[in-house]
């Protein structure tokens, strides 16, 4: 499968041809919005929503409400004639019931097939523990925006696969891996949708200079064993390990790029040769990104 990459100076688009695709496709992507919403239903989460929404409305076009900025840029998207929409996470900063109503309503209000997967702060209450029984525990709470599985999800849209894969943590399972290699199986031209960006050579010196830690999956250098425990990544799980081999070198041919957010800034470049990872803009400062599909 012949799949070619045309690279621009432009952090909002990425431009992707693929031989043999039966249609073009445009697939809007938005990651990282952060908005802190929230009400009664969460009752200890309720101070959270003025000083996480007030720490965000600094970083905004503006300074408007992070909620405001993703309406704008759906707005956006709907003008952009979409087959399709993807959002990798951090959309909210907590996993209130109110914050995941707003991503229901924004996913309906594009009207087009969605697929989601979680950020590590999309399931954590800043006063709860970080780690994988918080997950857990709130995992139900997006089952009605995740085909009621947060772990991995797919759909099909005009011959090719959506996939998303839950890294929140760092880590994937074997199970997720044995998801992913089935997904991809079956031979259709693919992309993958994760919050957290794998580990490539050139990301790494940016996500150093900004987060003074690898914040990216597959890190092997970088860390020290204070930022392990700050980020609560002590190391790499099996799986996380065969999942990165897969992707980098692989029987993956057919996957055309990986998209994702968490670092917060975009960049784009190959994670092996032909294929390409696209890190988007965050949503809080107006970013998204078009993925345009072209047939040859």
């Amino acid at each position: 499968m012949h799949i070619e990459h045309e690279l621009t100076p432009d952090d909002d688009t990425a431009t992707i041809f693929i031989e043999g695709l039966d249609k073009d496709l445009r697939i809007f992507h938005v990651t990282d919005s952060h908005m802190a919403e929230g009400d009664d239903r969460d009752p200890d989460a309720l101070e959270h929503v003025t000083s996480v929404g007030g720490r965000f409305a600094e970083r905004t076009p503006g300074g408007v409400p992070a909620q405001e900025v993703f309406r704008k840029t759906l707005q956006r998207g709907k003008e952009q004639d979409l087959d399709a929409a993807a959002f990798t996470g951090d959309m909210i900063h907590f996993p209130s019931y109110r914050g995941i109503e707003v991503i229901a309503e924004g996913m309906a209000e594009l009207a087009v097939p969605t697929i989601y997967t979680l950020g590590n702060h999309d399931w954590h209450f800043p006063h709860l523990p970080w780690n994988n029984e918080t997950r857990a525990a709130h995992y139900p709470r997006f089952h009605s925006i995740t085909d009621g599985n947060p772990t991995c999800q797919a759909i099909e849209v005009g011959g090719v696969r959506l996939i998303a894969i839950d890294n929140s943590n760092y880590q994937v399972t074997a199970d997720q891996v044995t998801f992913l290699r089935q997904q991809l199986g079956k031979g259709q031209p693919s992309l993958l949708f994760i919050h957290i960006p794998i580990c490539i050579e050139s990301l790494v010196p940016a996500v150093m200079e900004m987060w003074k830690a690898p914040i990216m999956m597959a890190a092997d250098e970088g860390w020290s064993e204070q930022t392990r425990e700050q980020w609560r990544v002590p190391g790499d799980e099996v799986a996380t390990r065969e999942c990165h081999e897969l992707l980098v070198s692989g029987d993956t041919a057919n996957l055309a790029g990986i998209f994702c957010g968490h670092v917060h800034f975009p960049h784009a470049d190959a994670y092996r040769d032909g294929r390409y990872q696209y890190v988007t803009t965050p949503g809080f400062a107006g970013g998204s990104r078009i993925i345009e599909l072209k047939g040859r």
